[in-house]
Formats: C-alpha cells, structure tokens, sequence
C-alpha cells in the first residue's frame, strides 16, 4: 500500500537498523551538506526540505533551510491563538475514583489542521501561569503549517489562578500538585481536543489517526519526556527541550547548574567570571563585618522597611543576599540568546566589571540591574514599576506563605508569589533537584544536602513533609529510558544553559536522540520569538533537524499503523 508522508521525508525501509540521524547523513546531498557548528554531540548531515510538502497541504509554506528568510504565515482562521478556553471537565483526582471536576486553563490553534490523520502538538504547561496565550512560534507559525497541524497548551494544575481547589491544604497538595497528576490532566484535555477534531483514537485507522507530540521546554520538557514514557499508546512523539531528567533521578552532579552559569558568563563577557567572584567575595566579608544588619541593607540600598524579618543577622544576610545574585545571574543566563551586548547577562557582567565602582557600588547596581530589567518581572511579581522606591525590594524574592526564605527548596530559584509557592511546594516532595555551589563557580561556595533541604520543607510546610529524591525515578523509571522501554524522544540542549547539564547530551539510542546547540541558552529553539535573522547559525539549523526528526518519526508511525 502507498503511504501518504507528512513533508519531504518518507520512512525508513529498514528502522530496525537505521538511526535517525543516519538517515539524514546517508541521504543528504552534498549541495546541501552542512556541518551543525560548535553545539551538536556528532557532526550530522542534513537534508535541507524542498518545496514538497504534504500531499494534503494547501498553505503557503515557509523554508525554514532558507536562513535569509523570515517565516510567516497568514491564518486561514478567525481563531485567537492566544484567547483562553477552560475545559470544565478536568478531574480534581485522577486517581481516587471521585468524580469532581475543574476549569483547567489552555490554548488552541487549528489554523493550519488539515484534518484528521494529522498530528496535534501537545504543549506541556509548567511552574507558572499562562496569562499570554501560546508560547511558541516555532511550533504554533512553522510546525503546524509544515504538518497541518492542530496545536493545544494546557496550564499546569495550582499555578495561575484557576485552581483544583482554592486555599488548597498542605495534605491536600501532597496528592495533587504531583507530575503523574498533571499529565493526567494532558491526557483527558487532549482526549477531548481529538472529538472535537474528529481524530480517530485507533491507531489502525491510519488515514484519520492524530499522532500526537507533547513539546516543553525545562520542567515542561521533563514533563513532555515522562508524558511520552508513561502514555506510550497516547503519545506518539516527545519533544523535550532543555530538560533536566538527570537533576530530578539524582545522577547529575550538584555542582554542575552553577559552574555552567559561570562558564556563560565568561562567554557573554570575557573576564566577567573572575571580577563577580572577588567582588562577592569582598562583599560578604563586608556584610559580616558591618556593624548592623540595617548598616548593610543601606550600603547595598536596600529597603530597610520590607526587609524580610527572618533576616536578623549579618551571616543570614550575607548567605541570602548571595543566594539572589546567583540565581538572578542563573535567570539571565535562561535568557542568554541570542549572543550579543543587548542580553541581561552581559549586562549584568558590566555593572561588576566596572572598574570605577566600589564592591558595595556593584551591588546596589547589581540590584538596580534587577529592578529596571522588564524580563525578570515574571518570575517575581512586583519587582519592576514600583517608581516611587528609590531602593532595592529584597522581599520580592520570597514565595508566598509563612515561613518564606530567599533560599527555598531550589536554588536556581523559586519565584515569587503563589506560583513561587507551588514550585517550592514540589520541590519538597518528589521534584527534587539538589543544586549546590562549588569553588569552580563565581559564586561563594555553599553545599547542597538533603538535610538542609528537608528542614527547610518541614519549616514551610510541617513535620509530615518529608522530602522524596528518588520517588518519582522509581515510580516512573526515567533513570533508564531503554529499560523503560522509551522511544521516539528528542533532547534539544543549548549548552550556554545551567539546565544542560542534567539533561540528555548524547544519544541514548537511535530513536532516543540529542541535538546540542553551543550558542543555544534555555530551551532556545522553543524561544517566544521563533525562527528569526538574528538566529545563530546551530539554532537556525537546528530548526531544519528537529523538522526533519519528527517528520521521519510521523512517517514511521503513519506506515507502522497501515502494516497493522
């Protein structure tokens, strides 16, 4: 039987014996041979796509392997992309047999859908709110169109504010606010999403089977891996950006986050990592040696009337006030592409390699650096358009919630306010990701245990809170993905980014692979700005590799479903 391919790839003959990336290697032509620079674990061959496209397909296309050309595409439908929809219908518990049900936020957009037994793109919600509709260009304006695909992103339960439950109790989100749980949720929204798109569920109706591809970048990318790995039947393809599975089954050194921020600090400004390093140095000696806690909030011009009141002495000032230079230094290093002097990062690096400056000068720049940046309001409500303060808001940095500490259960940084909550929350039972300070790193050496974090989460939450490492490696068996029997995953990895280093750099096998970017920063290739000029050269072919990727897979799936 002809099998109808999705693009310019047709399936292997042989997949028992061809990898992924071979097949392009094998089949590139030497016109169009490139070489991935700097970032990919193996040198690939690419074949660039052609004009052929999907013999269903009626849009214009764009040409993502043409690098001079800017990717747009006229929607064929009145649908508001970034219009929030509620399905009512969500279960509080999946598990439990009770039936009540929740208004669970998401998105579509079937511009581009070219109808049953075409895929539908997945987009895993994370630790945040989705208050600005779809996140991802390169899916929602080059994805969909190429595949004639129908695209939905789901809100993770208890962030935003729509909840399972309001005020919800510690015991109560010890049940619910779990990753099983979410993807739970995934399962039973895009159930629905498939009626509405008169998608077959049996996979032996080739022609009108919706493959579908659960896509995330960071906690989102762990959970598009895990969606792929625990609903094999369900999910057909996982796109996984920069997601830290070696962080969250404990393999990962806990050294590694912080020495790779410092690393891309050097690579934004040359020299930056030796002058923040001394400076911090001398500034905690400084804070010690201050005659008073308030002597020292002023000398960094910090607001001594919202000072949090846990903060009593100069150690606990010092420990604090350098825990938020580092993971405020972590965030701009997510936020660290495309290279260039516009980026926080190298900023950030300006304002300590300021040779004019004192070391308490650097600091107070530091956090004024912070207060004008726009990008890290949403991390920490509050934090920008307060324009009649003159000082710097330490308590930004808290989530909400008694007991609240700047040092929470993650040390790259929990955010403020109730979505800082809920992740500090996870972070203290199964999510665990021990992320320590080591001499290598510009930032004072601190250990990460396991007893600290506990007395921490007992602290917040109370003596029943036990933190549980190793928990969801067991229960889900991510630690070894050919064991679990995991397949069709693809790892993107910009190596510029802290989280790299719990991620997946090399190919597990050949339908588990890894694309690895030197420029790329956090999940860069899933940016909120999509294929662009100001793309370095690996992103922009990077673009082409993870088209081709899942083209290959879509083809595999659609011709294995007509064997059966």
């Amino acid at each position: 039987m002809a099998v109808t391919t999705y693009g310019a790839i047709a399936g292997s003959d042989n997949k028992d014996t061809i990898s992924i990336k071979q097949q392009y290697i094998d089949g590139a032509s030497s016109n169009l041979l490139r070489k991935i620079i700097g970032g990919l674990t193996i040198v690939l061959g690419l074949t660039l796509f052609t004009k052929s496209i999907h013999q269903s397909y009626k849009l214009p296309i764009c040409d993502i392997s043409n690098t001079n050309e800017l990717c747009s595409h006229q929607s064929l439908s009145l649908h508001d992309e970034d219009t929030e929809l509620f399905y009512d219908e969500q279960l509080v518990n999946h598990f439990n047999g009770d039936k009540s049900t929740w208004s669970n936020r998401y998105y579509k957009n079937t511009n581009y859908f070219q109808g049953p037994g075409n895929p539908i793109f997945m987009v895993v919600g994370g630790e945040g709110a989705l208050d600005s509709g779809m996140l991802y260009p390169f899916l929602t304006q080059h994805l969909a169109p190429y595949f004639g695909a129908a695209v939905i992103q789901i809100e993770h339960r208890f962030y935003g504010q729509y909840q399972p439950i309001i005020n919800a109790t510690v015991k109560q989100l010890v049940e619910l606010l779990t990753p099983q749980q979410a993807m739970a949720d995934m399962v039973q929204l895009t159930k629905a999403f498939k009626g509405e798109l008169n998608c077959e569920y049996d996979q032996s109706d080739a022609e009108n089977y919706c493959p579908v591809i659960s896509v995330g970048g960071s906690y989102p990318g762990f959970l598009s891996a895990m969606f792929r790995l625990v609903y094999p039947n369900f999910i057909d393809i996982s796109y996984a950006s920069s997601a830290p599975l070696k962080l969250y089954d404990q393999s990962a050194n806990q050294n590694v986050y912080y020495d790779i921020v410092t690393k891309a600090a050097e690579h934004a400004s040359p020299g930056c990592s030796d002058v923040v390093r001394s400076t911090l140095e001398e500034a905690k000696e400084l804070i010690n040696q201050s005659s008073s806690v308030d002597e020292a909030i002023l000398s960094m011009n910090m607001c001594l009337d919202t000072l949090p009141e846990y903060i009593t002495t100069n150690e606990i000032l010092s420990q604090d006030v350098m825990m938020a230079v580092a993971f405020s230094f972590a965030d701009y290093d997510m936020d660290a592409y495309p290279p260039g002097p516009d980026l926080g990062l190298y900023k950030a690096c300006q304002v300590f390699q300021d040779d004019e400056t004192t070391s308490w000068e650097k600091m107070a720049n530091f956090f004024q650096l912070l207060s004008d940046d726009a990008q890290e309001e949403s991390e920490y409500p509050g934090l920008v358009g307060d324009d009649d303060r003159d000082c710097f808001d330490l308590s930004i940095f808290l989530p909400d919630g008694p007991n609240a500490r700047i040092a929470t259960s993650d040390w790259s940084g929990s955010g403020g306010g109730n979505d800082g909550k809920m992740w500090d929350f996870q972070l203290c039972t199964t999510l665990v990701d021990g992320i320590g300070f080591s001499e290598e790193s510009m930032f004072p050496t601190r250990k990460w245990t396991y007893k600290d974090l506990t007395e921490y989460c007992q602290l917040r939450y109370g003596q029943d809170i036990v933190p549980q490492p190793r928990a969801l490696a067991t229960n889900l068996g991510f630690d070894d993905l050919v064991k679990a029997g995991a397949s069709r995953i693809l790892f993107t990895n910009g190596l510029q980014d802290m989280w790299s280093g719990g991620s997946y750099l090399e190919d597990v096998s050949d339908t588990i692979v890894a694309l690895n970017f030197e420029n790329g920063a956090h999940h860069s290739d899933l940016s909120h700005v999509g294929p662009s000029l100001n793309d370095t050269e690996d992103i922009r072919e990077g673009f082409v590799l993870i088209q081709n990727i899942l083209e290959s897979w879509l083809n595999d799936i659609k011709a294995e479903n007509l064997d059966n």
